[in-house]
């Protein structure tokens, strides 16, 4: 009996071998790619890189989903969501192409920008809240603030997965309205409270000047002792107004949008 169990053996660990050699599912809480930020156009410094690296890795682990950005120096001409498609199969896709992510992916030749959703984030992700997003962090990337407009990406990345989950996702019925900060509430208060004091006080002293404001300095003078032989009026100033010509940012950035992607000029 023993002798047929050790001639078993040998093929038990040929089994077991065979079996340690095939891929293990990864399931879609367990997959994290290499990298959520990809700066090949060197937009960033270290430090920036790093910090923005460590605010992807939290938000997309905190919800399940990839949120990377990409920089190029040009997209080849190609499409750009096409190739953001593509790179993301690439470059932050588990091997069974069945991931969830948010990217956002601009080009310095064109100044091109995208922004595409993948898997069950586009649920989240809607045209609104692509087109919203991009109103939102396309005014410091035009000015060339890559590291603040990145990090406004994760950070609104983060809000509409919430409000996703929560099963309400930003949308044209259930539009993303920004907070004010407690700052700014603070200090617009006081300074409301500073208008209506002002107000209140230059209100008691007009009417406390019984001063009649006479338009002619011949009122002031003694009735016949001076006589006026000419008058003219001499302008002495002008004033120049002048309307700023629109900047090409202002006109919504030429946005175009399909199902899971929008995309346009920074």
């Amino acid at each position: 009996m023993q002798r047929q169990s050790f001639k078993r053996l040998p093929l038990f660990l040929m089994i077991v071998c065979m079996l340690s050699l095939l891929p293990i599912p990864v399931s879609a809480s367990e997959y994290e790619p290499d990298h959520y930020i990809i700066d090949d156009a060197g937009l960033l410094s270290n430090n920036e890189l790093s910090d923005l690296e460590e605010d992807c890795r939290d938000a997309s682990l905190a919800h399940q989903t990839v949120i990377c950005i990409v920089t190029t120096p040009d997209f080849s001409g190609n499409d750009i969501k096409e190739w953001q498609r593509q790179y993301f199969l690439e470059h932050f896709a588990d091997t069974s192409g069945d991931t969830d992510g948010i990217m956002l992916a601009i080009s310095m030749a064109e100044r091109d920008w995208g922004i595409v959703g993948f898997g069950s984030a586009q649920d989240a992700f809607t045209t609104y809240g692509r087109e919203h997003i991009a109103d939102l962090i396309l005014d410091d990337l035009s000015d060339g603030e890559y590291d603040a407009s990145f990090q406004t990406f994760v950070s609104l990345a983060d809000e509409f997965l919430s409000e996703a989950e929560n099963g309400t996702p930003y949308d044209t019925d259930h539009t993303y309205r920004n907070s004010i900060p407690i700052p700014f509430i603070i200090t617009g208060a006081f300074l409301l409270s500073l208008l209506i004091s002002l107000f209140i006080v230059l209100t008691w002293k007009r009417h406390m000047n019984t001063r009649i404001v006479q338009d002619n300095a011949s009122e002031y003078l003694q009735q016949d002792s001076f006589h006026l032989t000419d008058r003219s009026d001499i302008f002495l100033y002008h004033t120049i107004s002048k309307t700023p010509r629109p900047k090409h940012e202002d006109v919504h950035h030429n946005m175009h949008s399909d199902s899971s992607g929008t995309s346009g000029k920074f």
